[in-house]
């Protein structure tokens, strides 16, 4: 979820120095991490797009919020 909001809230710009990166590439491979941060960055488009075109749900759906552990 950090790296979710990393992209999304960086402007597609990620300090080289971010000790985020650190926690990241320690997870993932380098191969993983081009494939998380695309699907992010196209499920966040899918998003935009959805709004654009009108296709917004008509009624009322249920949100449920959960804190970032830490945060």
């Amino acid at each position: 979820m950090a790296w979710a909001d990393a992209v999304l809230d960086g402007g597609g710009h990620i300090d080289p120095t971010d000790p985020l990166l650190d926690r990241i590439r320690a997870q993932f491979t380098a191969e993983e991490l081009v494939e998380l941060t695309y699907a992010i960055g196209t499920f966040a488009g899918y998003s935009k797009l959805i709004v654009i075109l009108g296709l917004e749900w008509d009624e009322e759906i249920p949100v449920v919020e959960v804190p970032t552990p830490g945060a």
